[in-house]
């Protein structure tokens, strides 16, 4: 919020004073900072995947069948999570949408999201641990069990959202 905030042009900050329109615009910012979150934990998993990718070669190339199934199989589930993100609902609605988001209460899902970003950055390390470990298959396997976490606790994210919408 403080980096969007910090990126208002002169006219926006005189706006921003302006009854009425200060509240729809903190909510701008607040759409704009979820966006940028957003953007930022699709980028990270995406360099997970590419780190994923390059494991899924050297998998192949060992002829190891029962891994690479497995390496596809958590492909698939990482790739899921990158789609969901990219596309889930901003955390505010517009101004005249039906839902609203009461903007005390967005922080609450700021929150949320930094917890998300937390599990983002556990997964990008565990694909860079990928190719250390010995067991292949464990170690895909303990990667798609994580990535499988990190679904679930942003699938809560649409509860979250309802909840602040209340």
């Amino acid at each position: 919020m403080d980096k969007v905030k910090g990126e208002q042009n002169l006219m926006e900050k005189i706006i921003s004073y302006v009854p009425g329109y200060h509240g729809y615009k903190e909510k701008e910012l607040r759409r704009e900072a979820d966006k940028i979150i957003r953007n930022y934990l699709v980028k990270e998993l995406n360099e997970a995947r590419m780190i994923l990718n390059d494991f899924l070669k050297e998998i192949a190339e060992s002829n190891d069948t029962t891994a690479f199934s497995t390496a596809n199989r958590t492909a698939a589930v990482l790739d899921r999570i990158i789609s969901k993100i990219e596309h889930a609902n901003y955390g505010y609605s517009g101004f005249f949408d039906a839902v609203k988001v009461r903007e005390d209460k967005l922080d609450k899902l700021i929150e949320f999201d930094y917890k998300i970003l937390e599990n983002v950055k556990s997964v990008k390390e565990m694909a860079k641990n990928l190719s250390a470990q010995g067991d292949s298959k464990k170690a895909l396997e303990d990667f798609r069990k994580t990535l499988l976490e990190l679904e679930n606790i942003f699938d809560q994210r649409n509860n979250v959202i309802f909840e602040v919408s209340r």
